[in-house]
């Protein structure tokens, strides 16, 4: 080969930049058109499903990536029925006496308390009953008496507008004590009864139980101080042998 003559140096640096040109082209268009991948130069990114365009899950395996979960609408429903309307439940009615055990010398006055809660007071029809040791006995009906042992004894005293059907019964005597129960029919028909007032009745001694209240008291005294003389005689006569035997 002779010497190059100094336009070949500039034809071949031509050449080359021409075939680098033409083979970048043709792997661009490669890459464009084919979606091909050059190793180590570009790093595959797995697609993600659209979760609002992707169709039903299947029970196959997983191939094109991490899968969103398809939540079912009964999952995301909430019983807000409570929060929409913004009432709480209201509480049964009922009906509250207290206390349950009274007790009662006779003569006296006694009240039996009986509270309508949670309902209208409005309409109520009251209805008192004694239920004695051997019979039962109905001692009021609305604010009458009904059985002659209990006319002008027994009336309402509470503030009845206000829920309160409480009733007091004067003159108590042995015959009256049992039980005291309030039974308040509502104005939707249903009937209401409280948990009852037990009534224990003590007799009146009058003068007799004074008298032997004191001569028990002075009893008692007589004992007392009839012990402590005991005890006084026995100490000096232990406290005189003492002495005695000291002299000697």
């Amino acid at each position: 080969m002779g010497p190059l003559s100094p336009s070949q140096p500039a034809q071949t640096l031509t050449h080359l930049l021409l075939v680098t040109v033409i083979a970048g082209g043709l792997l661009s268009l490669s890459l464009v058109c084919d979606g091909a991948t050059v190793p180590g130069l570009v790093t595959p990114v797995p697609a993600t499903p659209d979760p609002l365009t992707a169709g039903p899950l299947t029970d196959g395996p997983l191939t094109d990536g991490p899968q969103m979960p398809l939540s079912t609408p009964e999952a995301n429903i909430t019983d807000t029925t409570s929060a929409a309307t913004g009432e709480e439940e209201k509480a049964a009615p009922m009906v509250e006496q207290h206390p349950p055990k009274e007790k009662a010398v006779e003569g006296e006055d006694v009240k039996f308390s009986c509270l309508l809660k949670e309902a209208d007071p409005e309409g109520v029809v009251v209805h008192w009953i004694h239920q004695g040791p051997e019979s039962e006995h109905t001692v009021l009906e609305g604010n009458q008496t009904s059985e002659e042992r209990f006319a002008d004894r027994a009336f309402l005293s509470g503030d009845v507008g206000h829920g309160d059907f409480s009733m007091t019964l004067l003159n108590v005597s042995i015959q009256d004590r049992g039980v005291y129960m309030c039974i308040l029919t509502i104005s939707d028909g249903s009937a209401l009864q409280g948990s009852g007032t037990k009534l224990s009745i003590r007799e009146d001694l009058g003068l007799l139980g004074l008298e032997e209240s004191v001569g028990t008291i002075i009893g008692v005294t007589v004992a007392a101080v009839g012990v402590a003389i005991g005890l006084i005689a026995l100490i000096l006569t232990q406290f005189r042998d003492k002495l005695t035997c000291l002299k000697k």
